[in-house]
């Protein structure tokens, strides 16, 4: 194990499990000295950052494991079209390889509640769902209800795992399978007839926008309050942005450290850096633009700059070392950021 500058860690992978033709679970070890600093909740994710042709690149991965009950901290990726770095992790990455991993983080957790609850996972937003899953059969005796939408029947990420908890838990697991080839999309309609008379459950959301929009449609026809429902939202940075044209003028001229490159920038008025950097073609990582999970974080070198949030992001002493959370970074004065090397 190494300890690198900022908030990340080298650890080693310890298994690479092959789940699905277009998916894998990367298993680390944790050394002892960091076992404190790598506990985590179910439903929370780690960051990795990883160097692909070139370019320092970062991504948020959900833990599939669950704290007290499964051995190591284990996340699974899923291959994006396009995308670099799950199919880097994908293609390249094997036991004994040695990878840049930041602390747990996120609030998609189970809340301590006796309510019955009702998941849906959509593709490899089966990823924190299960491990709510395990975490909520093996320490509350909650119902549970999972809708799990894939493409087709070879796409079910943990499906052996999934039928292991529902043999093991009948009376109180319950597993519907939506499968795209067989039984169309999921829509608003089907949400509503899952859901049923449980519209006192906790809603626990995870999946591609479009199926997640969904759910939360079907859920708001129901007149669900917004306190029982749950969502986890990563927006894709494999992509490439679309942001909107922003006005120069008046704006705050920005030096951006990025993968060993410095670029100018124009940061308008009222607009984060994450933002500004996207829109000028800059491949700055972000994951959740929530403030919560971490991704975005860069160091202020120079002038002033005001988060307008932070909800766990960074710690106190990581702020007071300088460092932002850049989707939510508003400058202040002509400045400088640096990201992680």
């Amino acid at each position: 194990m190494t300890s690198l500058e900022g908030p990340y860690h080298e650890l080693t992978v310890a298994e690479v499990i092959e789940e699905t033709d277009d998916s894998k679970s990367i298993v680390f070890e944790i050394p002892g000295d960091l076992a404190e600093r790598f506990e985590y909740r179910s439903g929370q994710f780690l960051t990795l950052r990883v160097t692909v042709d070139g370019h320092r690149l970062v991504r948020c991965y959900s833990l599939a494991s669950a704290p007290g009950i499964d051995d190591r901290h284990k996340v699974t990726v899923k291959r994006v079209e396009g995308g670099r770095v799950s199919n880097w992790l994908n293609d390249h990455v094997s036991a004994g390889d040695r990878l840049e991993v930041m602390h747990p983080a996120g609030h998609f957790c189970l809340r301590d509640r006796e309510t019955p609850l009702v998941l849906f996972g959509g593709g490899s937003g089966i990823t924190p769902i299960i491990s709510i899953i395990k975490t909520a059969l093996e320490q509350t005796s909650r119902p549970i209800k999972l809708i799990y939408a894939n493409r087709n029947d070879r796409s079910i990420i943990f499906k052996e795992e999934l039928a292991n908890l529902l043999s093991a838990h009948p009376d109180r697991f319950e597993i519907v399978h939506r499968l795209d080839d067989v039984h169309g999309f999921v829509d608003a309609a089907r949400v509503v007839q899952e859901v049923g008379p449980k519209i006192d459950a906790d809603f626990y959301i995870c999946g591609p926008g479009p199926f997640m929009d969904v759910v939360e449609n079907g859920l708001a026809s129901l007149g669900i309050d917004e306190d029982q429902i749950f969502i986890e939202r990563f927006e894709s940075p494999e992509a490439d942005a679309s942001p909107a044209e922003v006005d120069a003028a008046g704006g705050t001229v920005v030096t951006i450290r990025l993968d060993g490159n410095e670029t100018d920038i124009v940061v308008g008025e009222g607009e984060t850096i994450l933002s500004a950097a996207r829109r000028s073609g800059l491949e700055a990582p972000f994951a959740c633009e929530e403030a919560y999970c971490g991704c975005c974080m860069a160091r202020v070198v120079e002038g002033e700059v005001e988060m307008l949030m932070n909800d766990g992001g960074i710690d106190q002493r990581q702020i007071d070392e300088g460092w932002i959370l850049t989707c939510q970074g508003i400058v202040k004065s002509r400045a400088r950021i640096e990201y992680p090397d």
